[in-house]
């Protein structure tokens, strides 16, 4: 930079990939200016600079740079679109074309790491065409031994850590298909054997009419007054056609498209294989899709300059060791509002999210609730609020899958594990997950047994029809309450300390040893006082 200003980095020397991650930014968008020791001493991170060097030295580079290569991403969106949803295409064309340009633009983001996706996607398609009846677990179990042979043998750490995030939502798209067309059929089956139900039933009142006709007959033959008795037409219920059936297998471009449809190939987020197929039925156009885009990109981007730059100025590396696991936690919940964010404006500008409400046409597709995760109730409501379609996937797919066969406890433990190990082999994210699912259980369980002992709402969820004695807008209640939130939002801090940008090991996933050292830094304190409410819920 001229007139002896920082000189920053070149980008072009950087892969797509790495610009596809927000944590890219944090290191790289401010300049690397060298501090005296007396400036060192009195803070860290961006603290030295003031607003208006921030602006310029920061905030300006990481809009520049974050539309530059995340805008690729909406302009492929917006190109699939106008191919496929502006005019009457055949299907088969139209999912060629998201199939084309799915894989192009994950090429840019993941270069050859993009031959991971496709090889899932045809495993996927082959596992779905030869399972039958068991498709969602056969799936399952593909998924998860694929991702373990990647990961531990086939890809390199960096490549995969990567181009993991990709591989979690092919997954998930797979999965969901598989345990969708079980059901479907299963619902076919059923209806099928209730239909032949029906018509045995209905044979069986015909000839006893028939019987029952003919004594008649006999009896009045030669009485004027003799009725004639008229069979009656037996009467078979009609199945109303599905918007797409389910029973039968999918074509290749079909499943393809789906996996790969550019909308939610780079950042999510899930969306079933029904919600992909009726983007191409009745597509509708409105100036309320446009804006919707633009608010949505706005809000990503001003998560993404919270992350990369006013945390670290705001909070800088001399504070207090329980303020920095704030700032670090804080950075990386923002940097996920900013995928959050994106990925809903790029599923938007494919043609995802469009409802009619009152006659008009609206758009939305909710990704993220930032407001319930900053300002929580509970932790259960955080662990909702997180990601809403996973949030939703887990439920239908794990939960009441596993609820069905072995009850609520193994369900809310299998939900956690699936979480898991669709994330990847990390030691980071198994700990945070584990850890999460145990605080999620305790808190829950505790304050539902409060709630019943005092006859108040102070639940981790909020009651709809509260019956309770003490009511939301109780003073008592609302401390309770607000208590609660605040415990949940010291775990927040402590849980999501380990995910800074301060070690190397990001570029291919922090380890067990370097999540632990940083709990223990913290001395542990959240698992302590977990531990402690642990006790008290057994005790009660």
């Amino acid at each position: 930079m001229e007139g002896g200003g920082p000189v920053y980095q070149e980008y072009e020397e950087y892969s797509e990939e790495e610009l596809a991650d927000p944590d890219f930014y944090v290191d790289r968008f401010y300049p690397s200016m060298e501090y005296d020791e007396e400036e060192m001493e009195t803070g860290g991170g961006l603290a030295p600079f003031s607003v208006t060097e921030i602006l310029e030295h920061c905030i300006e580079p990481t809009l520049t740079d974050g539309l530059k290569h995340m805008g690729k991403i909406l302009a492929w969106c917006l190109v699939f679109r106008l191919a496929t949803q502006t005019t009457k295409v055949v299907p088969w064309l139209g999912h060629a074309a998201s199939v084309v340009s799915g894989t192009v633009l994950a090429s840019h983001f993941f270069g050859g790491g993009v031959f991971y996706i496709l090889g899932l996607v045809m495993m996927g398609y082959i596992m779905l065409a030869v399972s039958n009846s068991v498709r969602g677990l056969a799936s399952a179990a593909l998924v998860l031994g694929y991702n373990i042979v990647c990961e531990t043998w086939l890809a390199e750490p960096m490549v995969w850590h990567m181009v993991r995030g990709a591989i979690m939502i092919v997954a998930m798209k797979i999965i969901s298909l598989g345990f969708d067309m079980d059901a479907a059929e299963k619902i076919e089956k059923e209806h099928s054997e209730k239909e032949n139900q029906e018509e045995n039933v209905n044979m069986e009142n015909l000839e006893e009419k028939r019987k029952n006709s003919k004594t008649v007959n006999i009896k009045t033959r030669g009485k004027k007054n003799g009725k004639k008795i008229v069979e009656e037409p037996v009467i078979k219920s009609e199945i109303k056609p599905a918007e797409f059936d389910l029973t039968r297998m999918p074509g290749w471009f079909e499943f393809a498209g789906y996996c790969l449809c550019p909308g939610t190939v780079i950042l999510g987020p899930w969306v079933s294989f029904t919600e992909y197929t009726n983007i191409f039925k009745e597509p509708r156009w409105n100036i309320t899709w446009l804006v919707k885009i633009l608010f949505t990109v706005m809000f990503a981007f001003m998560f993404l300059t919270i992350s990369t730059c006013w945390n670290p100025w705001l909070i800088p590396d001399s504070g207090w060791k329980w303020w920095l696991a704030y700032r670090d936690a804080m950075s990386f919940r923002a940097s996920h509002y900013f995928v959050s964010f994106m990925s809903e404006a790029s599923a938007i500008t494919a043609g995802f999210g469009a409802h009619v409400v009152g006659g008009q046409l609206l758009w939305h597709f909710t990704v993220t609730q930032p407001h319930n995760i900053e300002v929580p109730r509970s932790l259960v409501e955080v662990v909702v609020s997180w990601n809403l379609p996973m949030h939703r996937w887990l439920k239908q797919y794990v939960f009441k899958q596993t609820r069905s066969r072995f009850g609520p406890g193994p369900a809310v433990l299998m939900t956690y594990f699936a979480s898991t190990l669709l994330h990847g082999l990390s030691g980071q994210l198994a700990a945070v997950l584990i850890s999460l699912g145990f605080y999620t259980w305790v808190e829950h369980s505790l304050r539902d047994k409060l709630s019943h002992i005092m006859d108040a709402s102070i639940g981790a969820r909020r009651e709809a029809d509260s019956r309770r004695k003490h009511r939301e807008g109780s003073a008592w209640v609302i401390l309770v309450n607000l208590l609660f939130g605040l415990l949940a939002m010291f775990h927040l801090a402590y849980l999501g300390v380990m995910f800074d940008q301060s070690s190397p090991e990001q570029v291919t996933g922090y380890s067990w040893s370097h999540t632990l050292a940083k709990w223990k830094r913290l001395d542990y304190t959240s698992h302590w006082v977990v531990g402690v409410m642990a006790i008290i819920n057994w005790l009660l």
